[in-house]
């Protein structure tokens, strides 16, 4: 059709219009008859998107590049971890970060919670952090574990800014 989606979704202009990223390969009649026959080809055995997006998706970011971090998934543990990656925008960070998800998740929940003057019982979400500025940069850390590894995280490698307050470095 010609049209840019994001999430399955066509993404329209103010007007409502299709945002195009190019000319359609079928009518409108000809794509909707192609979806009928997929359905109906179908299975049903596609597994639906989880929908939900990592607590500090656009809030951890590399210091490195400067880039955001993402989560990935670690296949038979609770956690994942947040990495650089820079390689997936074509690009080569001289440092890439990556740090387990529940370590940083918690160093910046305790961070945003101390910085914005909140009690441990209120829950933070993503919206929370991105809506108050919270921003956490990662730096590189050694390879290896090592039995102080288990302990929790080098917050030495970390920064925790908000606006008009920075806490960090193992604050």
């Amino acid at each position: 059709m010609g049209h840019r989606t994001h999430g399955g979704q066509t993404v329209r202009d103010t007007s409502g219009a299709p945002v195009l990223i190019g000319e359609p390969l079928l009518s409108d009649k000809e794509f909707h008859a192609l979806q009928d026959t997929l359905l109906a080809r179908s299975n049903g055995t596609r597994r639906p998107r989880r929908g939900t997006t990592s607590l500090l998706t656009g809030i951890a970011h590399c210091a490195g590049c400067g880039g955001r971090m993402y989560f990935a998934r670690r296949k038979g543990y609770a956690y994942g971890d947040y990495v650089c990656r820079a390689t997936a925008r074509g690009e080569v960070c001289p440092a890439p970060a990556a740090m387990r998800s529940d370590w940083l998740e918690a160093f910046t929940v305790d961070r945003f919670r101390e910085a914005a003057g909140m009690d441990a019982e209120r829950s933070i979400s993503r919206s929370t952090l991105l809506e108050g500025g919270a921003r956490v940069t990662v730096g590189k850390g050694r390879s290896g574990g090592g039995p102080s590894r288990p302990a929790g995280p080098d917050t030495s490698r970390l920064t925790f800014t908000f606006p008009h307050a920075q806490v960090g470095h193992g604050d």
